[in-house]
């Protein structure tokens, strides 16, 4: 008589290997990148307690071993793919390796994000200055439509404290400065 174990269900699991794709899109959303961790280790926990839960169902461990997950979750969230691959009989390397493909994708991102949202505020910054230095108290509210013309080069729009939405030209040179361009437009300035 052979003792047949149960198939284990891995949409937990593979839940968990997309959560650092949440990381970016959170921090587009938010522009928290604290509210976008906070974000991604609450379900990353909630995806390793119902794996290990599925785990358990499935007879491939006796116990639900949360505690170990968790910590490895916080110190270094790789070593919960490779335990959990590990003890469920999965080529180990091949999805620690995708796991970490994966961060690195949401990394990248977040970088990217991270640089377009610091030239808008940098942009708008500028552009109140511009309009400070003109006399007047208008403000930039946000830098919006940022569209990439060539390397260094962008496009944009900066809404302004008037209800006015200016088309900015926006220049990043090597020496790391930022030079804003307003178009020229009729009764801007009243």
């Amino acid at each position: 008589m052979t003792a047949q174990t149960i198939k284990v269900n891995n949409l937990y699991f593979y839940f968990f290997l997309v959560m650092p794709l949440i990381v970016p899109i959170c921090y587009y959303f938010i522009n928290d990148d604290i509210s976008a961790y906070i974000i991604f280790y609450t379900a990353a926990f909630a995806c390793a307690f119902f794996d290990q839960k599925e785990m358990v169902k499935s007879e491939h461990e006796s116990k639900s071993q949360l505690v170990a997950s968790v910590l490895g979750i916080v110190i270094f969230p790789p070593i919960y793919v490779y335990g959990r691959t590990n003890a469920s009989g999965m080529k180990k390397w091949r999805w620690f390796f995708v796991y970490i493909a994966i961060v690195l994708a949401s990394v990248f991102t977040s970088a990217a994000i991270e640089a377009s949202m610091s030239l808008k505020t940098t942009a708008c910054e500028i552009t109140t200055s511009i309009f400070k230095d003109k006399g007047t108290d208008t403000r930039c509210i946000i830098v919006k439509d940022l569209e990439t013309v060539s390397s260094g080069y962008y496009r944009a729009k900066a809404v302004l404290t008037n209800g006015v939405d200016v088309p900015i030209t926006i220049e990043e040179r090597e020496d790391n400065y930022i030079y804003v361009t307003l178009a020229p437009l009729s009764n801007l300035f009243d």
